[in-house]
């Protein structure tokens, strides 16, 4: 907590807080509306299997953890980074919304084939959840400061009073806390997924 202070400042990380609650919402709206609307399950389930990559359904250990890493940790943040260079508000939230979504539907599917299985299911999820949503609002929250400056020099092109903006400071800052800070917590969010998320099942077995 306290190396996360150090590189973010309050406002940011308080931002990131009310990111992750509507996250959390996202998630919780998600398994609500699914458990109770009854979809065709078996189409769900097979959506999601087409979703999800072939190295993460073929991959197990150090090898699953290395191709959450790269999906997660590069591809994910890649693309906020440059929805974030777009001059238009919060489009860098939409990585966040999905990533919320989608575990939201899940939970609602495994509640519908078994209440007790899928509250385990959900409990045994919940340390990767917490550890990767407030990752990737982090650097929303991050990318928020980035993408003012953004829109703020696009606007400076119709103004005849210029000022000058530290765009590339921005960019580097964003960078540097993504280096330092969020792709460490995705990494560890990877090990949670594929060792620990197993170990709490199991515990209920």
């Amino acid at each position: 907590m306290m190396i996360i202070f150090k590189l973010v400042n309050k406002t940011a990380f308080k931002r990131a807080v009310v990111f992750f609650v509507i996250a959390t919402i996202m998630t919780v709206l998600g398994t609500v509306i699914t458990y109770f609307v009854n979809p065709d399950l078996k189409g769900v389930m097979e959506s999601f299997g087409n979703s999800s990559s072939d190295q993460l359904n073929e991959f197990t250990g150090i090898k699953k953890v290395w191709a959450y890493i790269v999906n997660n940790g590069f591809m994910v943040p890649l693309q906020m980074f440059v929805l974030a260079l777009i001059p238009i508000q919060f489009l860098y939230l939409i990585n966040v919304i999905s990533t919320a979504i989608l575990p939201g539907i899940l939970f609602g599917v495994v509640l519908q084939l078994d209440f007790i299985k899928g509250i385990e299911m959900i409990t045994s999820t919940l340390p990767h959840y917490f550890v990767e949503i407030f990752a990737f609002c982090l650097f929303a929250a991050v990318l928020f400061n980035l993408n003012r400056v953004i829109r703020e020099k696009f606007r400076s092109v119709f103004k005849k009073d210029k000022g000058q903006v530290p765009l590339a400071k921005k960019v580097f800052g964003a960078m540097k806390i993504y280096g330092v800070l969020i792709l460490p917590m995705i990494i560890v969010a990877a090990f949670l997924e594929t060792y620990i998320a197993d170990i709490i099942f199991n515990l209920f077995q």
